[in-house]
């Protein structure tokens, strides 16, 4: 262990960082951290500036940086801000949390519009429109009924992205009892408002949880006069959040805005989330964040900070910085050739128990969505033996397709 310098109050991005950043992306972090930031120095490049804040969810912030200086919304940014989005989710959230009670099921909202008031004090500065939903494992088939009376159905049956179709039509509790030995939630559509919710039943890929109700402290969250959601405390929160991007390499900058966001709530400098994640088994994940967080905010570190000395710390740190800036921070994960790779990738790098490595072994072997698919009786015998080369196969199709988008 080795400490980390002392930084001032605020300290300012890397200087390496800003000398390489275009002038959009340099601005775009500057309005992600948690300081005002400054006037741009210069013109901007309107469709660089909207490609950026949209492809890391950070079009709020931006938004709002920009009209704080006078200047004008570029026509590409404000057509992909909808400021009602995050009021949308937070009233379907409140309608959730009753359904669910009047049935005996109790969630937690993780992320979204708690997260959202918790970190920034608004809904409206933080980009979000889904609604991550975390029960019980034994309350998950009985949530998923509830949730399809109400309206909502697999993406598959919505005209989603399926990976796979086998079970099209199928009830939505079917498929969780399908997923749930494989995978750790369903992500469902509401059929008539699009509205997306991701119903979770484990935190983790871990093979073996303790269900969060059971282990971790919980706090409400007033979303509207009267109405509160309950959530994780802020320390687990933050431990969480950490898991998640770090797992997904840091893909988008909003993650990153979100840890910084709640160190700089902190009266001590954010020692106690430090100290919370680290007990957690998330020192990893959660010195990966503070570290870019310093990088591209100019987040100070907290005062108590160490950073492990971790090869694997090292390369979760580079690779997230190649995701974060690919493309001059215009290009997304999900469409380059080694996205699934890549979070793959993430999660290797920040296992911390032999229940998260024994589920990251799950994960390459077995895909989600093949736990639909209808299962012989040797299927877990079998079925690894194809995985690579159905991998290489979709792989072949998706390069097939992208050629033929060229072309056209």
């Amino acid at each position: 262990m080795f400490p980390a310098p002392a930084l001032p109050e605020p300290a300012f991005p890397d200087p390496a960082h800003r000398a390489m950043a275009s002038p959009e992306f340099a601005f775009v972090c500057a309005c992600a951290g948690p300081f005002a930031p400054p006037d741009p120095d210069g013109d901007l490049d309107d469709a660089t500036l909207a490609a950026i804040a949209h492809r890391h969810q950070v079009v709020p912030l931006v938004v709002e940086a920009l009209k704080r200086h006078g200047r004008p919304i570029p026509p590409a940014l404000a057509a992909r801000h909808d400021p009602l989005a995050p009021l949308r989710a937070a009233r379907e959230a409140i309608r959730l949390r009753t359904l669910l009670l009047a049935d005996g099921i109790e969630p937690i909202f993780l992320k979204g519009s708690a997260l959202a008031m918790l970190a920034y004090g608004a809904l409206g500065r933080r980009q979000f429109s889904d609604i991550d939903l975390l029960v019980r494992p034994v309350d998950a088939r009985r949530a998923a009924e509830l949730l399809e009376n109400a309206g909502y159905r697999a993406r598959s049956d919505t005209g989603g992205n399926p990976a796979d179709t086998n079970l099209a039509g199928a009830t939505l509790a079917n498929r969780v009892a399908r997923l749930s030995p494989l995978a750790k939630d369903m992500e469902v559509r509401h059929a008539d408002n699009g509205q997306i919710v991701e119903l979770h039943w484990r935190m983790t890929d871990a093979l073996r949880e303790r269900p969060a109700q059971d282990r971790e402290a919980v706090q409400w969250v007033d979303l509207a006069p009267g109405a509160a959601v309950p959530t994780l405390a802020t320390d687990a929160l933050f431990a969480y959040i950490c898991n998640h991007g770090a797992a997904h390499m840091w893909a988008r900058l909003r993650w990153l805005a979100d840890v910084a966001a709640l160190l700089a709530r902190e009266p001590d400098g954010g020692d106690r989330l430090w100290h919370a994640a680290v007990a957690r088994r998330q020192g990893r994940a959660a010195a990966s964040a503070i570290l870019l967080a310093r990088r591209y905010f100019g987040t100070p570190v907290p005062p108590a900070f160490a950073a492990p000395v971790s090869l694997r710390l090292r390369v979760l740190v580079a690779l997230s910085r190649r995701v974060i800036e690919a493309g001059g921070g215009t290009t997304e994960l999900a469409r380059t050739h080694w996205r699934g790779w890549a979070e793959m990738t993430g999660k290797l790098l920040v296992v911390s128990s032999p229940g998260d490595l024994g589920g990251w072994c799950v994960r390459l072997l077995f895909s989600a969505s093949d736990a639909e698919a209808e299962r012989s009786r040797f299927w877990f015998v079998l079925h690894p033996l194809q995985r690579i080369p159905r991998l290489l196969k979709r792989r072949r199709l998706r390069q097939d397709l992208r050629r033929t988008r060229e072309r056209a």
